[in-house]
């Protein structure tokens, strides 16, 4: 039986945001009140890996929508920099990167401009999101950084941190 999770966010800047997830099938769907339907989904032939909670960074077995219009998506190949853990997305030609700011926050930017930064507890599958000030953040904008966060987590260590776990041995994380 697949591992439904449903999260409910209270966006600050548009209401209440809705977003479940399969970790077993491997898919992401957001919607709410004003927000356009999302779906991430990861392909039944796809290589799982258990550190991508979509469970892959092949862009060969991943589709996006967004209000059922497919959508480019690109993702790092998430290896030993922050810059690797990457995610581009265009939708209807605005192009959207979903990067990591530091070790537990991920910032969303459209067409270059900063739109804030998201967070993701991936054990209780809770989100949050800091607009920045003056953003004109849209739903869509809201609704596509939630679908990110949630396939493909947010934050990761730095490139030094990264090498002195590699060099001793030390777990990730």
């Amino acid at each position: 039986m697949p591992l439904i999770q449903t999260c409910v966010v209270e966006d600050p800047l548009h209401g209440l945001v809705i977003v479940h997830t399969d970790i077993e099938r491997g898919w992401v769907e957001v919607a709410g009140d004003g927000f356009p339907a999302v779906h991430l989904r990861r392909s039944e032939d796809a290589e799982v890996s258990r550190y991508v909670p979509i469970g892959t960074r092949d862009p060969a077995h991943l589709t996006l929508t967004v209000d059922g219009t497919p959508a480019a998506l690109s993702p790092g190949r998430g290896r030993f920099t922050r810059g690797s853990f990457r995610v581009d997305a265009v939708v209807d030609g605005v192009d959207y990167r979903f990067r990591p700011s530091d070790e537990d926050g991920s910032r969303l930017s459209r067409d270059g401009q900063r739109l804030g930064e998201l967070m993701l507890e991936p054990e209780t599958v809770e989100l949050m999101a800091v607009w920045a000030p003056g953003a004109a953040v849209q739903p869509r904008d809201a609704a596509i950084g939630y679908a990110l966060a949630t396939a493909f987590g947010t934050g990761a260590e730095s490139t030094l941190t990264m090498l002195i776990h590699t060099l001793t041995g030390a777990p990730y994380g």
